[in-house]
């Protein structure tokens, strides 16, 4: 069995994710728009978007890590989404993180392992793939 990953998401809300709370940091407005999306279908709805590394760093600390899942591009103004995972890491060292990132280059997804990255999304992506991506973060 293959599995389409543009195949329509389910319009019902899964319960079991309505109560992650998430920090998106994306500046590309169609990118945000779309992992918002993605997110909402899945059942999660407290979503806390921001433009910048800098931005989430600092909603990140003003609210002690009150985050189950950061989804964080890679290129960001301010402040990378290299930088945040590690300034994430140091403080918030269990908390889910998933990469967005256009560049889909050996030398990027090691540098995101290493500093302990949970999974990374090409962009372009789907709502499935992100959808997919988070799902094999998180046991229910």
């Amino acid at each position: 069995m293959t599995i389409d990953p543009d195949r329509p998401l389910s319009p019902k809300p899964l319960p079991t994710y309505a109560g992650l709370r998430v920090l998106l940091a994306e500046d590309e407005p169609m990118a945000t728009k779309l992992a918002q999306g993605a997110l909402k279908v899945m059942g999660i709805t407290d979503i806390v978007a921001v433009r910048d590394g800098e931005q989430a760093l600092a909603v990140l600390e003003h609210e002690q890590g009150r985050f189950q899942l950061i989804v964080s591009d890679w290129n960001m103004p301010r402040m990378s989404g290299l930088e945040f995972l590690k300034a994430v890491r140091r403080r918030f060292p269990h908390m889910k993180f998933v990469m967005l990132t256009g560049k889909a280059t050996s030398d990027f997804v090691v540098a995101a392992r290493e500093h302990g990255v949970d999974a990374y999304v090409v962009k372009p992506f789907s709502p499935n793939q992100l959808r997919r991506k988070i799902e094999s973060l998180f046991t229910f």
